[in-house]
């Protein structure tokens, strides 16, 4: 399966995984989706790379500065709890 099809499923699995037993499947707007995925693959780059850079450096501190951003792109788009699932699903797997 290709790495972008992996995340679509991550994504959307946060429609039935994260919510009470009665939730529907949610569907996303492709914007919505984009962000998710954009923000699920950043997640991932980052935990890559933070054991190889130092929090100083410019890659890592761009990484940072494109979650934030994409993250404030999620709740722009009305996605804000799923992003927040999101980031918190690749917090427990550090």
């Amino acid at each position: 399966m290709p790495p972008s099809d992996q995340n679509k499923e991550s994504v959307l699995g946060l429609a039935t995984g994260g919510g009470t037993a009665g939730n529907s499947l949610k569907s996303y707007s492709p914007t919505q989706l984009f962000f998710l995925m954009r923000l699920s693959y950043l997640q991932r780059q980052r935990r890559e790379c933070v054991n190889v850079l130092d929090n100083g450096d410019w890659r890592m501190r761009l990484l940072n500065k494109a979650l934030y951003s994409t993250f404030q792109d999620c709740i722009g788009a009305g996605v804000g709890n799923e992003a927040k699932l999101l980031l918190g699903q690749h917090q427990q797997a550090n």
